[in-house]
């Protein structure tokens, strides 16, 4: 049986087990992406004071576009030198998934996985994703 690599290597911080008590807002969700990346912590900083506060769904496709860059590059360079990048990502979104609130859900669902499905680098993605976040794809 072929396991994916979510399963392999499951970040620190998520499990199967109920979510906290009190839900991840987008903010936490933002705080968590820009803790595991610093491309998307100089993204988030650019987008604020683009937009004067943090849009959710706009600051999203940063964060798709950076699992595209992790994944390109580790397919090019040595995979170690950004899987841990990637993996933190994954791991963010996963808990948002898990422990967010609806708002938090809507923006992983709709603007990471529903817009990255149209993109060349979902496939390669999706061994990535955990089983709350690959939950979101359609066909899976």
């Amino acid at each position: 049986m072929r396991t994916t690599h979510w399963e392999r290597t499951r970040p620190v911080g998520v499990s199967p087990r109920a979510p906290a008590a009190k839900p991840m807002n987008n903010l936490d969700l933002a705080d968590n992406l820009c803790a595991a990346s610093t491309s998307l912590r100089e993204a988030r900083l650019m987008h604020v004071k683009a937009f004067g506060a943090l849009i959710p769904h706009v600051f999203m496709a940063a964060v798709l576009a950076r699992a595209g860059r992790c994944l390109l590059m580790g397919s090019t360079h040595a995979t170690a030198n950004h899987q841990d990048e990637l993996q933190g990502i994954v791991g963010a979104l996963e808990r948002g998934m898990q422990g967010g609130d609806r708002e938090t859900r809507k923006v992983i669902a709709l603007s990471f996985v529903r817009d990255g499905e149209v993109e060349l680098f979902f496939d390669d993605l999706k061994s990535w994703l955990g089983p709350f976040t690959l939950g979101q794809v359609r066909g899976k």
